[in-house]
């Protein structure tokens, strides 16, 4: 009976196992980049090393995707988090505090995010495993709350242990929240059954990529299709959250890191609120209309830019709140799109190729984020007087996705 429930065992080890160690990354991340903006005050320099951290998704995670199917889950994800600890635990010891603080950073960023190239799709391949199928967009929704949930902790206690401890505290919380994810999750019971290699594992593993994509563009091209739209999206939109929110709170405002760690925490709350009422929205705004969600995100990206103009600009403290408050909008709707999105990608493969496919997803919907990143934070530097035209731009083409998506589920619907 439990496999029928939500909220099984495996599911809730997972469930716990994601809060502790995504709000240990939470804390490492938003603790990063105070740091680096405070030794360079640059956007680009901070885009760049962000950018950088993100190519092992777009290379490794494929191939992670394909070790998710044919390894056992359980074991991939004990082993990842016990060596992301190990990492941690020795850059905190040994390298902290030495020259070249950036370059190192940066080295770590990239190991961590090597780790995860392989993690991430693991654990999303773990979820239709451990639960029915009548309750992926559930499931998907407690997930995306989860991340939303650290969205919201992580940065307020990063702000005021990063201002009161330093860096190397929130170090030691994030290894040690590795290592007691990794100690949650050899409890875990995931279904896995072992399939023969006819060949090397490089091989077998890139042999598994071109199948899948084979099967998606045959049998499911729409899904290969929304993985496209997805990586578009985070070429031009991502960037003005990661590159975006930090530079003009920090630089353009000037506010304290207390009160950005609350706008960060307001963000994480927009996503908490639409994963949790997205089940009742898709009821209402079924995937047939995903463009619809696209015209809202488009609306709270213009407010966001609006906040930038010099009549508000006047008044740092309206200028933040509405900033914050569009910002919530924003990350409300982008929740929502995940999420049905996510659900929609689930329901239509299957189970022996969900790795991979849950890999291509995280692969191509990161492929441009590096190019978005970098280039945002150039046009951030460049623009610090017109900051508007950026979100104008964005809020355009987030219009141009909406009528995109529209064309595509009408032709679906068509065919069907």
């Amino acid at each position: 009976m439990e496999a029928t429930k939500l909220f099984n065992k495996n599911f809730t080890l997972i469930g716990i196992g994601q809060l502790i160690s995504m709000f240990g990354n939470s804390l490492q991340r938003f603790a990063f980049s105070l740091y680096i903006l405070d030794l360079t005050g640059s956007a680009a320099l901070f885009s760049l090393i962000i950018s950088l951290a993100i190519l092992p998704t777009i290379i490794l995670a494929p191939i992670g995707g394909a070790i998710a199917d044919r390894m056992s889950k359980k074991r991939i994800m004990v082993v990842l988090d016990f060596c992301c600890a190990m990492i941690i635990g020795f850059f905190t010891v040994f390298i902290y505090g030495h020259n070249n603080q950036i370059l190192w950073i940066g080295m770590l960023i990239f190991a961590l995010s090597t780790v995860n190239s392989i993690y991430e799709p693991t654990v999303r391949a773990s979820i239709p495993s451990v639960i029915p199928k009548e309750h992926y967009n559930a499931g998907n929704s407690m997930v995306s709350q989860i991340s939303a949930l650290t969205m919201l902790l992580g940065p307020i206690s990063a702000g005021f242990l990063y201002g009161f401890f330093g860096l190397q505290v929130i170090l030691v919380i994030n290894m040690v929240s590795f290592f007691v994810a990794g100690v949650m999750e050899l409890f875990l019971l995931i279904p896995f059954k072992k399939t023969k290699m006819e060949a090397s594992p490089i091989v077998t593993y890139i042999s598994d990529i071109k199948s899948t994509l084979v099967f998606l563009s045959r049998d499911k091209p729409f899904v290969l299709y929304l993985l496209f739209i997805a990586a578009g999206i985070n070429l031009f939109m991502t960037p003005l959250y990661t590159v975006g929110v930090p530079y003009v709170e920090k630089i353009v405002l000037g506010v304290s890191n207390q009160l950005y760690g609350t706008s960060e925490a307001i963000l994480g709350i927009g996503m908490i609120v639409g994963a949790m009422l997205s089940t009742t929205i898709a009821k209402y705004n079924p995937f047939e209309k995903l463009h619809r969600l696209f015209v809202f995100m488009g609306l709270g990206i213009l407010g966001m830019g609006l906040c930038l103009t010099p009549w508000i600009l006047g008044s740092t403290i309206t200028a933040y709140g509405l900033f914050t408050f569009f910002g919530f909008i924003l990350m409300f709707f982008v929740a929502n799109v995940n999420i049905q999105s996510l659900t929609f990608i689930q329901q239509q493969v299957p189970p022996n190729l969900m790795g991979k496919t849950m890999a291509l997803t995280s692969a191509l919907s990161t492929a441009f984020m590096p190019i978005g990143q970098v280039l945002f934070g150039q046009l951030y530097d460049k623009l610090s007087s017109g900051l508007i035209g950026i979100y104008i731009l964005v809020m355009i083409l987030s219009l141009g996705f909406a009528k995109i998506i529209y064309r595509m589920n009408y032709n679906r619907q068509q065919c069907i």
